[in-house]
């Protein structure tokens, strides 16, 4: 009895030795971390040694996988892949960061003027100081780009893609290229083929029409190839008018070539139609017509136009109109008339229906009349707000599945033509233009 009272209380004094695990299987342990709301959380070394051997099992790689992919904040996946190297093994491979760039779209990063500056988003935005570190360490100056840089006019911004004409030049024949400012990578893009040899020409009509562009800026802008093998693949749409016809010219950098679409019917009340990712959803762009009573349709699948009813909502003078993907093949429009405080949203079903399917889901209610719409980043319609006595002037974005709007950006004076959108750098950014 009493040495083993003894025995107990030298046992409380001294904690009994941990129990006898390997080395390798107890780094196997801690090599896994629990994932929680902000960032991950190392198992605690006391809850490791009671752990009985039986429940401990090594979580796969594929279920571990699925968790990472699932993080709301990109941000938790970056603190994880310093956390341990299995983790950052798992983050750093190619498949991975090509399932997570697929189910999490770039973030909004800043905005560029026309004349190449570069303006980050601002707090309460999560990726303020990733916004910051892009500013640092990509070049907005193009200086890498064939001298002389300034003679280089930027045309679109897409996801990490900045597409560019040399200018002055010849209007069938512009130097186009498509740069990474981040990667410091650019790909100078073929002149367009004699646009004459792509024009079909009726039996009677033997003579060579002369090609304008329409309108009178170059309608050239980037579009993603979300199916393509590589990363680094992407298009280049130009729209281009002749006589009475239109198509869509088509640069892809996986052939490196051009080519044309169909050529269709052009009639006057298309002249002012303009296409944006503002009006983009389901590999289709929208262009709102001058009459402001239909749709010119480009399908980006098949490069054919066609002609769509606008809904009823949007049939006034002195509208935006922004058409986006709401998920679930279902196509959304915010109609924001001029000079109103509300935003009606409506949507269709993506089943190539009429517009009598457009249905009212929703009127959002702004503080002031005086916003409007300047682009769309696929998860966000972005807004300017031109100041009043209640609010500054800014940029504001408007999460398209909550409606709720955040100020990003506080614009000095004009609304920010380009938005850019980029993963930050770091291991989850690679680049997006090919080193060939």
């Amino acid at each position: 009895m009493g040495g083993g009272a003894a025995d107990h209380g030298q046992a409380s004094a001294h904690p009994r030795p941990e129990p006898a695990v390997p080395e390798h299987r107890r780094k196997k342990r801690r090599a896994r971390l629990l994932p929680r709301r902000h960032g991950v959380q190392e198992i605690p070394d006391e809850l490791v040694a009671e752990i009985p051997d039986e429940l401990v099992a090594e979580i796969p790689d594929e279920l571990v996988e699925e968790i990472f992919l699932r993080r709301p904040i990109l941000a938790d996946l970056v603190r994880a892949s310093l956390a341990c190297v299995s983790f950052r093994g798992l983050i750093a491979d190619r498949y991975f960061l090509r399932r997570l760039r697929k189910l999490h779209a770039p973030p909004v990063l800043g905005f560029l003027n026309g004349y190449r500056d570069f303006f980050p988003v601002i707090p309460p935005s999560p990726f303020a100081s990733a916004a910051s570190a892009v500013a640092l360490a990509a070049d907005f100056s193009f200086s890498f780009l064939p001298a002389p840089a300034r003679d280089w006019k930027i045309l679109d911004v897409r996801d990490g893609r900045v597409l560019l004409k040399r200018s002055p030049s010849s209007c069938h024949n512009r130097p186009l290229v498509v740069c990474d400012p981040l990667y410091r990578r650019y790909l100078l893009l073929p002149p367009i083929p004699s646009v004459e040899e792509w024009v079909p020409h009726s039996k009677k009509k033997k003579k060579k029409k002369k090609v304008v562009w329409v309108p009178r800026k170059l309608q050239c802008f980037l579009k993603v190839q979300e199916e393509a093998a590589e990363e680094t693949s992407f298009t280049v749409i130009l729209i281009a008018k002749s006589g009475d016809k239109h198509t869509a010219f088509v640069f892809s950098s996986s052939t490196g070539q051009w080519r044309a679409g169909p050529w269709t019917p052009w009639t006057a009340e298309f002249s002012l139609a303009f296409f944006s990712y503002l009006r983009y959803a389901y590999g289709c762009f929208y262009g709102v017509t001058e009459c402001t009573e239909k749709l010119l349709v480009l399908d980006t699948r098949t490069m054919e136009f066609s002609v769509a009813d606008l809904p009823p909502e949007a049939r006034v003078e002195s509208v935006d109109i922004a058409i986006v993907e709401a998920g679930e093949g279902i196509t959304g429009m915010f109609v924001l008339p001029h000079l109103t405080s509300h935003i009606s949203y409506l949507i269709r079903q993506n089943n190539g229906g009429s517009s009598s399917q457009w249905r009212l889901e929703k009127t959002i209610r702004l503080d002031s009349c005086w916003y409007s719409f300047t682009n769309s980043t696929g998860r966000h319609l972005l807004l300017f707000h031109s100041g009043s006595s209640s609010l500054d002037k800014g940029t504001f974005a408007l999460d398209i599945q909550t409606f709720q709007l955040e100020k990003v950006f506080a614009t000095p004076g004009k609304p920010m033509p380009y938005v850019y959108s980029n993963f930050p750098p770091s291991l989850l950014s690679s680049p997006t233009i090919s080193s060939a």
